[in-house]
């Protein structure tokens, strides 16, 4: 019995010692794609809406300072400045958010599905591709540091999209208050000097 339980297993051994081993550049290639579907949820937090109404603050609220300080009747202190510059710093960085998140996933699902078909050549051996080019271990290297350039610079936007909205989204909460209280500040004096003008 016993040296049949020992048969057995020199045999599974020896088995599992000649099955295919996974090829690297698959695992690679499929990490990738998994992680740039896994990166998709960092645009819903913060929202789309929520960062819609941070960057439509910023635009709204640098114009109106452009409109009263427009003319050289306002003047600020560099402490009131400061104010102005953060709500175009907010402005800049919530600029882009509506056409990035509509872009991205678009992005994303052709990255993917690339890198998901490029490791399923690798892994079946195929010898052509679809457009019959011969298929060798140059064609794979040129094609694994294409698909895997553009599927870590999706990935990249991703983390950069979520970090620029949430900068904003900090300035727009830390600045409002004091952003409309200067602007009254501002219409006051435009107003004064606009009477003491005429």
């Amino acid at each position: 019995m016993k040296l049949l339980l020992a048969s057995s297993f020199g045999v599974l051994l020896l088995l599992s010692s000649c099955a295919p081993q996974s090829d690297p550049r698959v695992s690679t290639l499929t990490a990738l794609a998994d992680s740039i579907q896994s990166k998709q949820r960092l645009l819903e937090e913060p929202s789309s809406a929520e960062t819609a109404e941070a960057a439509s603050w910023a635009e709204a609220n640098l114009r109106e300072f452009e409109l009263l300080l427009g003319d050289g009747n306002v003047i600020v202190s560099k402490e009131e400045g400061r104010i102005i510059s953060d709500v175009g710093r907010a402005r800049r960085l919530l600029k882009d958010q509506g056409s990035r998140r509509t872009s991205l996933p678009k992005s994303a699902a052709r990255a993917t599905a690339q890198l998901r078909a490029l490791s399923q050549v690798i892994a079946s051996g195929a010898a052509q591709d679809a457009e019959g080019t011969r298929i060798d271990s140059a064609y794979i290297a040129s094609e694994m540091e294409t698909e895997l350039t553009i599927g870590r610079d999706v990935v990249r936007a991703f983390q950069e999209t979520q970090q620029l909205a949430e900068r904003g989204i900090a300035i727009w909460q830390k600045t409002a208050e004091r952003c409309d209280s200067l602007q009254l500040v501002c219409r006051s004096r435009l107003a004064k000097a606009i009477i003491e003008g005429e």
